[in-house]
């Protein structure tokens, strides 16, 4: 659980480890305490230069740094068919999550029909009871502790994917040039330059590549080292919230019919609304 919780603190990198409460003194978003900055002599001075340049051509780091709270939903297809719908919201600036998946088999296709799990917790602290609701209603704690796990692992996945771009000077993160790559699956014209990610072990082991084009210095390649090799997915399509571009929709290389489409993206300030549970009636 610790080495779980270390890795989901490097991709998400929020709140509450580095001193203590959240209030509206903070002026960033804290990270892990080990490591507690990006190192830049940890990589390539020529993959540094890469990232650099494509987080200008996005907006510019300072759109991101500015980030407090950041909300969207992603719909999982294949073969055109909707096979899971995700609403996250995540409070960057002190590390609480809101999470809610669809019940699809719920929707009879009237307005309203479909129930929602929803479960609201901090980031960072297990011994905090998290709340839980399925269609509207309170469920049990060990549901709900359940329900956090779910959240957890479907926010380092999914949000990983949608700001990866721009968490590549985080504390523990090691850039390297891998090589050049051209014309894969219609990317990468004239050609793209791979860099690859890696962590300090302190904070995580897993790999991943992003394909730059050489020509506009866009990412338009994501992949990351599994057990039967490199899963990619192609950004097909960009929306754009808070001054900066994000993927709106990327599709499995090897398997064109697996795509993830990301919307409703919102940037602003954290609403407690979504993380504290709300008195009806009161």
């Amino acid at each position: 659980m610790v080495r779980a919780m270390k890795r989901l603190v490097l991709l998400l990198g929020a709140a509450a480890l580095a001193g203590g409460a959240c209030g509206p003194g903070r002026t960033a978003a804290a990270t892990q305490p080990t490591p507690a900055a990006f190192d830049p002599a940890q990589s390539d001075p020529a993959a540094l230069e890469i990232v650099d340049a494509s987080v200008a051509a996005l907006g510019g780091a300072e759109h991101w740094q500015a980030i407090k709270q950041l909300q969207f939903d992603v719909k999982y297809t294949m073969d055109g068919q909707l096979k899971s719908w995700y609403r996250h919201a995540w409070d960057r600036w002190n590390g609480r999550h809101n999470f809610q998946s669809a019940d699809l088999a719920t929707d009879d296709g009237k307005p309203g029909s479909m129930k929602w799990m929803e479960v609201f917790y901090d980031l960072f602290d297990d011994d905090a009871k998290p709340h839980a609701t399925y269609g509207g209603k309170e469920v049990a704690r060990e549901d709900a502790i359940r329900f956090r796990g779910d959240a957890r692992t479907r926010l380092s996945e999914d949000g990983y994917y949608l700001t990866l771009l721009y968490k590549q000077r985080d504390p523990g993160v090691m850039l390297h040039v891998e090589g050049e790559v051209k014309d894969v699956e219609g990317t990468c014209n004239p050609g793209c330059t791979t860099v690859k990610i890696t962590f300090d072990p302190a904070v995580g082991k897993d790999t991943w590549y992003v394909n730059y084009n050489t020509s506009t210095k866009l990412p338009e390649v994501i992949e990351k080292e599994g057990p039967q090799g490199r899963l990619g997915f192609k950004i097909t399509d960009w929306a754009e919230a808070g001054g900066l571009r994000w993927p709106a929709k990327i599709q499995n290389i090897g398997l064109p019919g697996e795509v993830f489409e990301f919307s409703d993206i919102k940037v602003g300030d954290p609403d407690d609304r979504l993380y504290v549970p709300q008195v009806v009636g009161g």
